[in-house]
């Protein structure tokens, strides 16, 4: 959703509204000293791993910077304060010596913020722990760059669908409301031993080609006749090693519960009732299933709900 109907939802519910920088320390040790806060769910950043529109310093400054100043103002508390820190399935690369692949800032600085979380809960003593998604879908994004919701309004719209790559790159597709349970799962869990200080993937373990995700959305979509078109063109997407989220299962009791023909159902519906009300939105060209495309500024909409 956009900012402004993200404020409307949040300004009817039990939420306060704080609009400020997330590497301003100051404000944010206020923020949880006034409002007495004791859980953080850090999720703001810039979310860009192609092209160069935006700088890697900015990058940088917003998702390590971020992250360690977030943290910091947990330590500084003078009452025990939890986080849970927001992490991408980017990262893997960097942990993987001798991939090939081509770092860039997102998740370099994503990676970085990894290891900042887990300095913090070794060495400060903060409770914290990372949750690293895979590619997350449904309802409420508007980023047209990510394959959903993308290529979801190029069928919607009655447009032949166009895949860059040769459709075979496959990715593991998890719905939004289940990478929320788990948000929340780890959330709830961080006075435990075998929760503060852990890395928790959210994933189906299931992994589905490009191809065989648009052939999905236009049949969901009920227009299995847009067949979409492949330009085999040469990408360097990252190429994915599957987990099974057996740690989740145990510790958590959290494992996906949406299938995808469900999650994809859901979030057609949820299109077809709001894309009438974003007109101004141009249609782009489709996209490989590139996570992270979105750009975001450093001054993010806070949300905080009374515990």
């Amino acid at each position: 959703m956009r900012n402004t109907e993200i404020s409307q939802r949040l300004l009817t519910s039990a939420a306060t509204i704080v609009k400020g920088d997330i590497t301003d320390l100051t404000l944010l040790s206020k923020l949880l000293r006034d409002q007495q806060i004791d859980l953080v769910y850090h999720l703001a950043a810039i979310n860009t791993n192609t092209g160069s529109s935006i700088s890697p310093y900015d990058i940088f400054e917003t998702n390590t910077r971020g992250t360690y100043t977030v943290l910091e103002a947990c330590r500084r508390s003078d009452r025990p304060v939890h986080a849970v820190i927001s992490s991408s399935k980017e990262v893997e690369d960097c942990f993987r010596p001798g991939n090939g692949r081509k770092h860039h800032s997102y998740m370099a600085s994503k990676a970085s913020a990894e290891l900042i979380a887990k300095t913090y809960f070794d060495t400060a003593g903060v409770a914290a722990a990372v949750v690293r998604l895979d590619n997350i879908y449904g309802g409420g994004d508007f980023n047209w760059n990510r394959l959903v919701p993308g290529m979801l309004r190029v069928i919607l719209r009655g447009e032949t669908p166009v895949i860059r790559s040769n459709g075979l790159l496959q990715r593991d597709y998890v719905y939004v409301e289940d990478a929320v349970a788990a948000f929340l799962a780890v959330g709830e869990r961080l006075n435990q031993p075998e929760v503060a200080g852990q890395l928790f993937r959210v994933t189906t373990g299931i992994g589905t080609s490009v191809l065989e995700m648009v052939k999905l959305m236009a049949l969901t979509a009920g227009r299995p006749d847009l067949q979409p078109q492949i330009l085999n063109e040469k990408t360097e997407a990252r190429v994915d090693v599957f987990y099974t989220p057996d740690l989740e299962r145990k510790v958590l009791g959290w494992s996906s519960q949406t299938s995808l023909a469900e999650g994809l159902k859901r979030a057609c519906q949820w299109y077809q009732e709001h894309l009438g009300r974003n007109n101004s939105f141009q249609p782009r060209m489709g996209t490989d299933g590139h996570e992270n495309l979105k750009q975001s500024g450093k001054k993010d909409l806070t949300a905080k709900t009374p515990r």
